[in-house]
Formats: structure tokens, sequence, C-alpha cells
């Protein structure tokens, strides 16, 4: 069976802020990036992110005009161990960033009711990511 990965590859407006973002606020690290494009690679306990800025000198790969809220009609399920403890450090360090608060809510998946504990986070680009438990 073959084995896919997903790594969602977004562009931002500031890689700057995007990059204090991912590593202070969700807890990235840098795996690699290309400062001259504007590129970084995140990486955390198996998960991956790339973030390219708009306004630097690689390709583009864009379907329609750039305009903030970026990731419009999507966001990305974070499944998270400790939702808790990442709930209480985004509250702490950047509350504005909350676009959910924590909730508890129900789904029904197939025959069963599946029962999740979440909150979403909106980046500095408008993405949005919803952690669950």
């Amino acid at each position: 069976m073959t084995k896919f990965k997903l790594v969602p590859e977004l562009y931002c407006e500031d890689i700057e802020v995007t990059k204090k973002f991912y590593v202070e606020v969700f807890g990235f690290e840098i795996k690699y990036e290309r400062v001259e494009d504007q590129f970084a690679y995140f990486t955390l306990d198996g998960l991956d992110i790339m973030v390219e800025g708009i306004n630097g000198i690689g390709r583009r790969w864009l379907t329609s005009k750039m305009e903030k809220p970026f990731g419009r009609g999507v966001n990305f399920q974070w499944d998270v161990a400790e939702i808790d403890d990442l709930y209480s450090r985004i509250k702490a360090k950047v509350p504005s960033s909350i676009y959910l608060k924590m909730e508890t809510k129900e789904y029904q998946c197939a025959n069963e009711v599946v029962v999740q504990k979440q909150f979403i986070v909106q980046d500095p680009d408008g993405y949005l990511f919803r952690f669950v438990e």
C-alpha cells in the first residue's frame, strides 16, 4: 500500500509575522527555509506545513487574486493530545486569534456519534485551524 502525506503550502502576506506565529504560538520548528523565496517549512510532531510570502521571488500557483482573509472555504483539522494546554497558551499569547472558543461537539460518523473537544484559531493571514481532541 502506498503511504500518502499531505503537506499544505499556504501563502502569507508577511513571512516574518507568519513564522513568529507558527513558532511561538503553535509551537512548530522551522525544518528549513529559503529566505530569498520568503519560504519556510515547519514541522511539529509529524505534522508539516509550508508557507511562502506572496511577494517572494519563487514560483506562484495562484488561481485568483489573493485578498485577505486567505483560505476562504477551508479549515484544517488538527488532532492534538493536550488541547487544554494548547488552548491556554493561545489564549494567553494571542486571544484575538481565537475564531471559535473551546467547545464540546457531537458529530454523527457512520453508525456512531463521536464527541470531540475543539476550538478554532485564525492565523495572521486568515487561515483557520480547528484543533480537536
